[in-house]
Parts: C-alpha cells; sequence; structure tokens
C-alpha cells in the first residue's frame, strides 16, 4: 500500500513537498554520504508497533532491546562495551569529552576534528591539530609522534572524512599510549566499509570509537560508542549526566536490524562494489585534468585537490550541482599550519547503493574532471545529459544489496513495482515526464558531516 498517495487526497500541499523531494533525488546523483539512501527494511522498521511503545510502559522491553543492540554492535566490530544511548554524533561525543578529558585539557586531532562539539564551557579544551604532510599528502606518522611528545595530549582523534588513504590504527594508538593519552577514532563515514574488512579497522587498537548509524550506515538515527570496558563506566555515567537514558524502542529495533544486514554477504558485496567504484571514479576524474589529494583512494572518498579545477572549491560544488551532481568542498589542513588545500570531496556509497558499476563511475569522473578543467557551456551540457541518461534508470536502492528473505518478502508486496524509491512514495513516471520537460534538474541544499 502507498501510503503517501493517501497523503496526496488528503494533504495536497504536503504531498508535493514529498514529490519534489524525491524528483531531486531520483533525478540527482549525491556523493555525499550522509544522503545515502536508507535500507529498506530499517525504513520499515521504525514505523513499527513498538514506535507506540513509552518507555515507562515497556521499560523490561527497553532494556532487553538495548542488550540485544550493544551486543550486536561488539560482536560485529570486535569490541569490549558498546552504548548506544545517544541519538546525535554530536552528543556521543560531548559524552565521550565529558568522560574522558577535563576543562584545559590539550586534545590533538586530525584536521582538528570534533573541536566543532564542543560550544559550552564545560567543553573547553586546547585542540592541537594534525594533518598531512604537505608534500607527500600523506600522513608522517614519526612527525605525529614527535608533536605528540611535545604537546602531551590526554585525548588523540582521528575521524578520517579528508584522509582516503589506509591508517595505521595500530601506531596511532602507540603513539597515544606512549604520551598518556586515549585513542579516540570516529569512523561515521566508514563504519561499513570497517565491518566488510575492506578498509582497516581501529579495534582492538583504539580506546574509543564512535559512528552514527544514521546517513552512511544507512540506518536509524542513533549513534554507537564503543569503548574498552575500563572506560566503560566513565562512559556510562557521563551519558546518564547529559540525559541520555535509552533510545526509543523503535530505533533500538531498527538499529538491531541494520547491524543484522551488516553481516550479509549482500553487504559484503556491496562494501566491495563501493571501493571498486571509488576506484573507478578517481581514475575517470584524473584522466579528465584533476589531481586528487593522496594521488589516489583506498576508501570511499575521492579528494580533488581545487587547485586542479577551473574554479574554486566552492564554485565547483555550485556548478556540479547545476548538473545534477552533490558533493562536498572541504579544507584540507596539514602539519604545516600555514598550507592548507581546499578540496572536492566525493563519496562512492549513495551510487553504489543505486546501482552504479565501475564502467559508469570511470565515465563519469572524465566528465566531472573535463568540466571542472573547463566549464565551458559544451562541457556543462555534456555532463548534465549524462547525469539524466543515467539516473532515469537508477532506483534509490537497488534489490540486489538485500539479502534474498527480505528481497522475496518486498517483491511479494510490489515493493519493487515502478522502481519506487525505498520508501514507495510516488508514481515515477509521472515524475520522469515532469524532469525531461524541464530538461534540468533541481539542486538543494548542502549541510554538515555527521562525524
Amino acid at each position: 500500500m502507498n501510503l503517501l498517495n493517501i497523503i496526496r487526497g488528503f494533504d495536497g500541499e504536503l504531498y508535493d513537498y514529498f514529490e519534489k523531494e524525491l524528483e531531486r533525488q531520483f533525478y540527482s546523483l549525491s556523493f555525499i554520504p550522509d544522503e545515502n539512501s536508507i535500507s529498506p527494511l530499517c525504513s520499515a522498521t521504525m514505523g513499527n508497533v513498538l514506535i507506540n511503545a513509552q518507555k515507562n510502559s515497556a521499560f523490561a522491553q527497553q532494556k532487553t532491546l538495548e542488550q540485544l543492540a550493544a551486543e550486536r554492535i561488539c560482536n560485529l566490530f570486535d569490541g569490549e562495551y558498546a552504548n548506544v544511548k545517544s541519538i546525535t554524533i554530536e552528543a556521543a561525543s560531548r559524552v565521550v569529552f565529558q568522560a574522558l578529558v577535563e576543562r584545559g585539557d590539550v586534545v590533538m586531532s586530525l584536521d582538528l576534528r570534533k573541536k566543532e562539539h564542543c560550544n559550552s564551557e564545560s567543553l573547553a579544551y586546547r585542540f592541537v591539530n594534525f594533518g598531512i604532510d604537505p608534500q607527500t599528502q600523506h600522513l608522517d606518522l614519526d612527525a605525529i609522534a614527535q608533536q605528540a611528545r611535545e604537546m602531551k595530549p590526554r585525548l588523540l582523534i582521528v575521524s578520517p572524512i579528508n584522509y582516503p588513504q589506509t591508517i595505521d590504527y595500530e601506531r596511532l594508538a602507540d603513539i597515544a599510549h606512549e604520551v598518556g593519552a586515549v585513542l579516540w577514532c570516529d569512523i561515521s563515514q566508514v563504519a561499513g566499509l570497517v565491518t566488510a574488512g575492506v578498509i582497516q579497522s581501529p579495534l582492538p587498537h583504539a580506546d574509543i570509537v564512535t559512528f552514527t548509524m544514521q546517513g552512511a550506515l544507512q540506518g536509524p538515527r542513533c549513534s554507537v560508542i564503543i569503548c574498552k570496558n575500563k572506560y566503560s563506566i566513565a562512559i556510562e555515567r557521563a551519558s546518564l549526566s547529559y540525559g541520555h537514558s535509552t533510545l526509543g524502542s523503535s530505533e533500538l529495533a531498527t538499529l538491531c536490524v541494520r547491524i543484522r544486514e551488516m553481516q550479509t554477504d549482500e553487504y559484503q558485496q556491496y562494501c566491495q562494489a563501493v571501493i571498486e567504484n571509488a576506484t573507478a571514479l578517481a581514475a575517470g576524474l584524473k584522466e579528465g585534468g584533476m589531481s586528487l589529494i593522496g594521488g589516489g583512494t583506498e576508501s570511499h572518498f575521492v579528494v580533488i585537490d581545487a587547485k586542479s579545477c577551473a574554479l574554486s572549491a566552492r564554485g565547483a560544488l555550485e556548478s556540479l550541482a547545476d548538473c545534477g551532481i552533490s558533493v562536498r568542498n572541504c579544507q584540507v589542513l596539514t602539519g604545516n599550519p600555514d598550507i592548507k588545500f581546499d578540496a572536492v570531496r566525493f563519496s562512492t556509497l549513495p551510487v553504489t547503493t543505486r546501482g552504479m558499476r565501475a564502467d559508469q563511475l570511470h565515465k563519469l569522473g572524465l566528465f566531472i574532471g573535463k568540466y571542472l578543467a573547463n566549464p565551458s557551456a559544451e562541457n556543462e551540457h555534456a555532463l548534465q545529459q549524462l547525469v539524466r541518461d543515467m539516473t532515469v534508470v537508477l532506483p534509490l536502492f537497488n534489490g540486489k544489496w538485500l539479502c534474498d528473505v527480505v528481497k522475496q518478502n518486498l517483491e511479494q508486496s510490489n515493493y519493487f513495482s515502478g522502481q519506487s524509491d525505498s520508501t514507495n512514495i510516488a508514481d515515477r513516471s509521472r515524475l520522469s515526464r515532469i524532469v525531461h520537460k524541464a530538461g534540468q534538474v533541481l539542486h538543494h541544499d548542502h549541510g554538515h558531516d555527521h562525524a
């Protein structure tokens, strides 16, 4: 049953909002990990009967669901202890700060990540940046070790949203522990790839690991803190002091479902395809004339050095939006405070979810590279046409990434009929006529990374 068709008859004004958003998502390509389409199974689970259960009327069930979620997370990530009480990654981050460091302590952070979450007097720390070597554009671990000895931080933070290369977490843990610091890794953007084993895991080396389930991981709106047992009491105490007693039953159930999905063969195949697509996109961009930070990628991120573009990083973002392509612009800090790289960042998570292949990403990267090197009307038109040709046949969530039992049940309920989106909300054929008649793709606002 298409519930939003009921809304169309009941509240036409609201339905118009859904229709426009569906049109935007179908006929543009997002390379923003936070815009990765939610799992259809998670979408269904979030609307289950547990949403009616109040905390005070389902306390025993709440505890059971919370324990089940924590156990599944520890098993999947090989963690010692998991806290699943925070809704947002910002809230989870403040819990970690409150539990582990005191006002005025030195915090060393890759690209100064997490500083933006410290916005109160009780979270006032001395942040020190560490970054890539400006020449090699890779992390110089010897230089980082020397910096740590000099600065003596209480906390060493690694949140690699602008670093697409392999990270030696074991060495970073040694660096942190040598100076008495705690190693905290936020893997919100790469946690799925970690579980699939296609990139390095910070566990068991890191003391604290955090990530959000929303966006890149295609799950519910909640965040996870994994820690070593010796920090569990401090984390729980800080969590409760900030008012994070428990998530709702519906969120916990959806979290359990998503963790189970991440253990399927189909999810492993998806993660492998994400890496292959990133490699292909990087190759296409370089053929189109782009220079990449670090020379390439070993993750789902591909980061263009804006100096190779004919536009600024912001200009590249806006010009690509006009072509129906959503990206992030960012600033990559280095070990030299006087040298920074303006950059344009791509993630292949969302387009892989839609079913794009490596050969398509290579071709798209080539067209994007040519356009950013020479933003002529001819190159712009060619890129716009390529995006339209690619998106017209793409669902928002490709069924091949679902395990057989889920796929079979969705097919029996006609979920995939008409190439519906992941919430089955509108008639796509009518939208197709709208978009092709207009001959353009809507663009949209760009928010902040969840990390």
